[in-house]
C-alpha cells in the first residue's frame, strides 16, 4: 500500500493511497464469501460454488465493487493512523481508479483551538432576588387554579371557560377557505394565543351570550401559516355559556389544601418565598454561566474542517425533523421548521450552518478548557448523578436507572458532567474565584423542571 498524505487548510489532510493485489486479496475473499452465500450457481449448493466460478460468472470488477465499501473504510483507518493524524470526523472519499484500487480521502482533522486571554474574562454574577409581589402572585394562581367554575352572566372575559359554536373562513377567488369550524365546543381565551389565527382569543372577548356574532381579523403578513397570512380573516361566533372560577380566599384554610396542607398561609408564604429564592438562585447561575462561555467563546479562535460543519449540519437538519415529528420543539424551533418548507435543501443548510457553527466552537472550547485541566468523571460521578437524578422519581425511579445502564446514555451523562467542571471552572475565574471549590449551582446548565404549583403540587413553580 502507497500513501501519501498532505495537510490542507482548514484542519485537513488529504490522503493518496494506492493498493497491490496483496493488499487486494484478503477483501477479494470477503468479497466472494458473500457473494456465494446469496448466488445460485447451477450445479452447487448455495455457498459451495469455487471462487474461480463466482469471478468467471460476475467478472474480477463485481467483486471489486462488492468490497469497496469495508476495503476503503480500514484502509482509510489504517493510513489515518500510519501518517498519525488526528481524526476529527468522517472522511470523505473519491475513488480514482478501480483497479488497482486508487482513491483519495479528505480526512477531517481534530479542530484546533486557542482560547485566547479567558482568564481574563470577568463577569458579575446577577443577583438572585424574589420580591413580596412574586409570591404574592403565585398564591394567587395557585388559587385560581384552586377554584370551581361557576356560570356567570354577562360578555366573554380572558381566561372564562366558554362553550362556544364558530365558523371562520378566508375569501379566496370567490371560494371559501376554512378557517376554524368548531360546535358546542369548549374553550378558554389566553393572551397572546396564535390559533387558528393572531388575535383571536382577543376578538372573543367582550362577545354577548345567547347571540350570533360576527368578527374579522386581518392576519399579520408574518404569520407562520403561509396559507392564512396577509389576508382577512371572517368569524360568526355564538357564545352559548361562560364560566368563571371564583378562587377561595388566601387564609388559613386555604393552605390546608395545598400539597400536603400547611399549618398556615404564613407557613405556605415562607414555603413559596424558599422555593421561588431557589429556582432564582439556579437562573442566576445558568445565566452567569452563558454569559461566562459567550464571552469566553468571542475571545477564543477555533479552527473546523468544513467536512465537520457539514455532517453537524446535516445532523442538526435530521434531529429537527425528528423533534418536529415528536412534539418536542419551542414555538421559535416551530416557526423555524415551518420557514424551512419554502426553501431548497442547499438554502435550509445555509440557514442551519451559522447555528451549528456556534455550536461547534462552544463544545470544542468546553473541550479545551476540560483538557487543559485535566478534568475527568469517574464511574463513581456518574452513579451519584444518576441516583440524584432519580431521587424523586418516585416509582419511575427504577426505571431512570435502567435507562443510565446503556453505555451510550452514560456516555452522555459523562460528557454533561465534564462540561459543568469546565463551566464552573470558567465561572469561577469570571468572578474572581478561580481555584475556589466549584460551587454545587454550576448545575443549573442542567435544571430540574419546576412544576407550577397547584392543590397536588408543591408550591413555588413559576
Amino acid at each position: 500500500m502507497k500513501v501519501s498524505s498532505e495537510q490542507q487548510p482548514k484542519r485537513e489532510a488529504v490522503l493518496n493511497v494506492e493498493l497491490d493485489e496483496e493488499d487486494v486479496e484478503p477483501y477479494l475473499q470477503q468479497a466472494y464469501q458473500q457473494i456465494v452465500r446469496r448466488a445460485n450457481i447451477p450445479g452447487f449448493r448455495k455457498g459451495k460454488a469455487p471462487r474461480r466460478i463466482i469471478e468467471q460468472m460476475f467478472g474480477r470488477e463485481y467483486l471489486l465493487n462488492e468490497a469497496l465499501d469495508s476495503m476503503v473504510q480500514e484502509v482509510t483507518s489504517k493510513a489515518v493512523e500510519a501518517e498519525n493524524l488526528e481524526l476529527g470526523g468522517i472522511p470523505s472519499v473519491s475513488i480514482e481508479a478501480l483497479d488497482p484500487p486508487k482513491f483519495k480521502a479528505t480526512v477531517p482533522l481534530m479542530p484546533e483551538v486557542n482560547l485566547g486571554k479567558y482568564t481574563s474574562v470577568r463577569v458579575p454574577r446577577p443577583k438572585a432576588t424574589v420580591d413580596k409581589k412574586r409570591v404574592d402572585d403565585v398564591l394567587t394562581q395557585m388559587s385560581q387554579e384552586m377554584g370551581v367554575w361557576q356560570p356567570m352572566k354577562g360578555p366573554v372575559k380572558m381566561d372564562d371557560l366558554i362553550n362556544l359554536t364558530v365558523i371562520g373562513w378566508i375569501d379566496e377567488e370567490g371560494e371559501q377557505r376554512e378557517v376554524i369550524r368548531s360546535e358546542d365546543a369548549d374553550y378558554i381565551p389566553r393572551p397572546n394565543t396564535r390559533f387558528p389565527v393572531p388575535d383571536f382569543d382577543d376578538s372573543l372577548v367582550g362577545l354577548p351570550q345567547k347571540k350570533l356574532s360576527k368578527f374579522t381579523i386581518d392576519v399579520p403578513a408574518d404569520f407562520e401559516n403561509v396559507d392564512f397570512a396577509g389576508k382577512t380573516a371572517q368569524f360568526e361566533a355564538t357564545v352559548h355559556e361562560v364560566k368563571r372560577k371564583e378562587p377561595p380566599k388566601l387564609d388559613d384554610e386555604f393552605a390546608k389544601g395545598v400539597g400536603d396542607g400547611y399549618a398556615s398561609i404564613a407557613e405556605l408564604r415562607k414555603r413559596v418565598m424558599d422555593d421561588l429564592q431557589t429556582q432564582e438562585e439556579r437562573n442566576a447561575d445558568a445565566a452567569h454561566q452563558e454569559e461566562t462561555l459567550t464571552k469566553v467563546v468571542e475571545g477564543a479562535t477555533v479552527d473546523v474542517s468544513p467536512l465537520i460543519v457539514e455532517h453537524e449540519v446535516e445532523h442538526y437538519i435530521e434531529d429537527q425533523e425528528e423533534n418536529i415529528k415528536a412534539g418536542r420543539v419551542t414555538l421559535q424551533e416551530y416557526q423555524q421548521y415551518l420557514s424551512w418548507q419554502g426553501m431548497s435543501p442547499e438554502e435550509v443548510r445555509d440557514e442551519a450552518r451559522p447555528k451549528v457553527e456556534e455550536r461547534l466552537k462552544r463544545a470544542h472550547v468546553l473541550k479545551e478548557v476540560t483538557r487543559q485541566q485535566k478534568f475527568a468523571v469517574t464511574e463513581a460521578d456518574i452513579q451519584a448523578e444518576i441516583e440524584m437524578m432519580t431521587a424523586d422519581a418516585g416509582d419511575e425511579a427504577d426505571q431512570l436507572r435502567a435507562l443510565f445502564q446503556e453505555e451510550e446514555r452514560r456516555e452522555s451523562l459523562g460528557r454533561i458532567l465534564l462540561n459543568r467542571k469546565a463551566l464552573g471552572h470558567l465561572t469561577d475565574i469570571a468572578t474572581k474565584t478561580a481555584g475556589a471549590k466549584a460551587k454545587p449551582t454550576a448545575k443549573a446548565a442542567m435544571p430540574k423542571a419546576n412544576a407550577t404549583a397547584s392543590s397536588k403540587k408543591k408550591p413555588g413553580g413559576n
